[in-house]
Parts: structure tokens; C-alpha cells; sequence
């Protein structure tokens, strides 16, 4: 088993981070990551005088998911921490960690 983790871990270096690295901006600092997931989604709201009503919590969820090198990132992010990424500011929803590769999903509620 142990080979095959090692062709595993060869194989994020060599594949997954040839073939699909992006270049980001992450708190100010470049990084090479692997756009994995985005997503924006309408919030439930309600209609009242021909305009939509849900300003308490925003009316879109905005999500990306991203793969990053935990040693090219550092520690890993908290939960709920702010995070700017290509200059926008978003919120960690998550941070799994897998085979030395951070998975952050962020989240950020729009008006």
C-alpha cells in the first residue's frame, strides 16, 4: 500500500498541480491552486412592493473550492476567518486537509 501512496503523492506534483494550477491571490500572496468548485446560489427571499426583501442575510451565496499546497500555504486557515482571494473578500467555510493538499471553501453573501 505504501507503494501506491507514494505514486499517489508523485502524481498530485506531477498531474494535478501541472495540468490544472492557477495562479491566485490569496491575502496578498501568489499561489498555485487548483480551482475545484464555485457556485452561487439565489437565498430564499420574498417579494414586497415589486422588489425582492432579504437584506438581513443578502439575497446570493457566493462559494469557491479550492485545492492549495498545505507547505506553500503554511498553517492551515481557521473557520469563519476572513480571506481575500483575487481581491475579494470571503469567509472559510471549511479547510479539510488530504495528502498534503489544503481543500478551503469559501463563502460570501452578496446584495
Amino acid at each position: 500500500m505504501t507503494d501506491f501512496l507514494e505514486m499517489a503523492m508523485a502524481d498530485i506534483d506531477e498531474v494535478f498541480f501541472q495540468e490544472f494550477v492557477e495562479k491566485h491571490t490569496i491575502d496578498g500572496e501568489e499561489f498555485d491552486v487548483v480551482p475545484y468548485e464555485v457556485d452561487l446560489r439565489e437565498r430564499k427571499s420574498h417579494w414586497e412592493a415589486g422588489a425582492k426583501q432579504n437584506f438581513d442575510q443578502g439575497l446570493y451565496i457566493s462559494q469557491k473550492q479550492f485545492f492549495v499546497r498545505a507547505e506553500d500555504y503554511g498553517p492551515a486557515p481557521k473557520i469563519g476567518k476572513p480571506m481575500e482571494y483575487d481581491k475579494i473578500t470571503y469567509s472559510v467555510k471549511n479547510c479539510q486537509t488530504e495528502h498534503g493538499l489544503y481543500l478551503v471553501t469559501l463563502e460570501r453573501v452578496r446584495q
